[in-house]
């Protein structure tokens, strides 16, 4: 289906650019009628665009409208929400987290304080220090 626009508008090209040689070289004498026709088709063609023109400069109007009443307050209300969970984070973090941590933190040293009662050695005996070399 690409190709036959290409085609066609390969053909579209190619017929506006032989159409004024072709009168030019076999019809001279109506070159000023043709030039006339030009001109009128012109002028309607700067109408139409102008035309299309506040057409689309209406419907971009019609947009930025549409995207200030619709969208900025969803926007708005996702900004409200992410207020919402980052405070309903720091809650359970303050309230249950830490806690939980302190709990963890003291049971995590009376446990190293056991292992290190336990290791106690209770025999009186003193490890010898090492010999000196050289004397």
């Amino acid at each position: 289906m690409k190709y036959v626009f290409y085609g066609l508008a390969a053909l579209l090209v190619l017929l506006a650019l032989l159409v004024p040689i072709i009168i030019y070289f076999f019809y001279p004498q109506q070159l000023p009628e043709v030039r006339d026709v030009a001109i009128i088709y012109s002028s309607v063609f700067m109408c139409v665009g102008a035309i299309l023109f506040i057409a689309m400069t209406g419907l971009l109007a019609m947009i930025a409208f549409l995207i200030r009443d619709h969208v900025v307050p969803a926007l708005e209300k996702v900004d409200d929400t992410t207020r919402t969970v980052r405070g309903t984070a720091a809650f359970v973090s303050e309230s249950v987290v830490s806690p939980i941590i302190k709990v963890a933190g003291a049971s995590a040293g009376a446990r190293a304080m056991v292992q290190t009662l336990m290791r106690r050695d209770t025999s009186k005996k003193q490890p010898k220090p090492p010999k000196e070399e050289g004397s």
